[in-house]
C-alpha cells in the first residue's frame, strides 16, 4: 500500500473522504451518462457518456495513486493527464452538440482533439515526470508540462464561456436562453472547480509555500477537484426536470435523480 496513505494521509484527512470524493462522483456520472444515452441515443448524450467515462477513469486512476505503492503509483500518475485533457475536450463537444443539436464542424473537432496530442506524446515518452520520491510517495512533475496543461484547461474554459455567451445572444426565445445558460454554467463550474483545485496545488509547489513543495501535504487539496462533477450533474438534472432536456420524460427523470442524490448523501454521511 502507498506510504502516503499509511504514514501521511491518516494523520491529515479522512481516508473515507478520499474514497468518497473519488468513487461517488464516478458512480453518479457513469450512471447518469449511461441512462441518458440509452434513453435518447442523441449525439449530445454520447459525448456526455464519453465525458463521464473519461472523468471516471481519471478518478479511478487518481484513487489508485493514493492507494498503491512504488511503480504502480508512477504508472497511474503518469497517465492521469490524458484523461483530464480528454474530459475538458469532451465537455466542449457535449455543450456544442447540446446547444446546437448537431455535431461540431470537422475543423473544430480536429483542432480541439489535437490539443490531446502533446499530452499523449509526453506521456508515452515519459517526460511528464522527472522523478519519484520513494520516501514520501510523491512524483516530481515536469513543470513545463504542468504549465502547458494549465493553459490548455484555461483555454477550454474560456472557449466554453465564449460559446455560451454567443449562443445565448443568438437564442430565439427566453426558454432557449435559459437552457443555454444552465448548460454553460454547469460545464464551466465543472471544469473551473477541477482547474482551481489543481492550480492551488501547482502554485504552492511552484513557490514552495511554507516548504510544502517537499512534502505530501499539498496534495490533500486535489480530491476537491472532483467535486465539480456533482455540480455539473445537478445542473443537468435541473435541465431535465425543468425543461425536459434531451427529450427525457419528467417523472422517470425525477425518480432517477432522487436516487442519485440519495447515493450522494449516503456517501457524505459515512465520510
Amino acid at each position: 500500500m502507498s506510504p502516503y496513505l499509511w504514514t501521511v494521509l491518516v494523520n491529515q484527512i479522512s481516508i473515507s473522504f478520499v474514497v468518497y470524493s473519488h468513487l461517488v462522483p464516478t458512480i453518479v456520472a457513469i450512471a447518469l451518462g449511461i441512462f441518458l444515452f440509452l434513453k435518447t441515443k442523441k449525439l449530445s448524450t454520447l459525448y456526455l457518456l464519453l465525458l463521464c467515462a473519461s472523468f471516471s477513469i481519471f478518478a479511478f486512476f487518481d484513487l489508485a495513486v493514493w492507494i498503491f505503492n512504488g511503480e504502480e503509483i508512477m504508472f497511474f500518475w503518469s497517465i492521469l493527464d490524458i484523461f483530464s485533457v480528454s474530459f475538458f475536450i469532451l465537455s466542449y463537444w457535449f455543450l456544442y452538440s447540446f446547444v446546437k443539436e448537431r455535431d461540431l464542424p470537422l475543423w473544430q473537432k480536429v483542432l480541439t482533439a489535437g490539443a490531446l496530442v502533446p499530452t499523449l506524446v509526453t506521456t508515452v515518452m515519459s517526460i511528464n515526470m522527472n522523478t519519484y520520491l520513494v520516501a514520501i510517495g510523491v512524483a516530481i512533475e515536469n513543470q513545463t508540462i504542468t504549465n502547458y496543461l494549465s493553459f490548455l484547461e484555461i483555454f477550454f474554459i474560456l472557449l466554453v464561456i465564449i460559446f455560451t455567451i454567443v449562443q445565448y445572444r443568438k437564442a430565439p426565445d427566453a426558454n432557449n436562453k435559459k437552457k443555454i445558460v444552465l448548460a454553460g454554467v454547469g460545464v464551466t463550474a465543472f471544469l473551473f472547480t477541477f482547474l482551481f483545485a489543481y492550480a492551488i496545488v501547482n502554485f504552492i509547489i511552484a513557490i514552495n509555500l511554507w516548504g510544502l513543495a517537499s512534502t505530501s501535504y499539498v496534495y490533500n487539496i486535489s480530491p476537491y477537484a472532483l467535486f465539480g462533477m456533482p455540480i455539473f450533474l445537478a445542473f443537468l438534472g435541473y435541465l431535465i426536470a425543468k425543461y425536459q432536456a434531451f427529450d427525457v420524460k419528467l417523472i422517470k427523470s425525477i425518480v432517477y435523480m432522487v436516487l442519485l442524490m440519495v447515493l450522494l448523501f449516503v456517501g457524505l454521511f459515512f465520510t
